[in-house]
């Protein structure tokens, strides 16, 4: 009995070793995830911090857009405006953060609405739309007091508001020659 017993404490202390030596682990590679998210940034972008107000109502403006979407063309200027800003946002946005699920969403919505004018698709309506969406809960979920913190699906998150980011980024140029083109 007094062998098990010691035995039985070994093992506890055996797997309280383990699980402190994982949790560290995991803390380390959500540091690296993160520390690599902050580095995904676009060049020539002056960093602003994001004003709730105005992208509340860059997010109504476009959601009536969505409602007459023959009128989409008559706002190309606008929108790119409106992705100009929001790219100023993830720029001088925290890695992870809520401003910056916001600001990726509003410039995505923005190039989705763009690139409806050179294609118009429904699908491309249904995208702005889901966006658009989630910048809207995302700025209303973090008005009431969520905070940007740790945790693998933040950190995983970041790296892919980033990643869209820069990608949105790179279809801006290409939907600037297809508008260029179409003129």
């Amino acid at each position: 009995m007094r062998i098990f017993g010691i035995f039985l404490l070994g093992a506890l202390i055996a797997a309280g070793f383990y699980l402190y030596l994982g949790a560290r682990d995991a803390t380390s590679s959500l540091d690296a995830v993160a520390a690599v998210a902050s580095t995904l940034r676009e060049e020539n972008t002056t960093g602003r911090t994001l004003d709730r107000e105005t992208a509340r109502r860059m997010i109504s403006a476009m959601e009536d857009l969505l409602a007459a979407p023959e009128t989409i063309s008559e706002h190309v200027e606008d929108l790119k405006t409106i992705a100009a800003t929001a790219a100023s946002w993830a720029d001088a946005a925290a890695t992870p953060s809520a401003e910056l699920h916001v600001a990726v969403a509003i410039r995505r919505a923005a190039g989705e609405l763009r690139g409806y004018v050179v294609t118009p698709k429904q699908i491309t309506i249904s995208r702005a739309r889901q966006l658009l969406g989630a910048a809207r809960f995302s700025l209303d979920s973090d008005a009431v007091g969520m905070e940007g913190g740790q945790g693998p699906g933040l950190a995983v998150g970041a790296v892919k508001d980033r990643i869209d980011n820069l990608q949105q980024s790179h279809q801006e140029q290409i939907q600037e020659m297809d508008e260029e083109l179409r003129n």
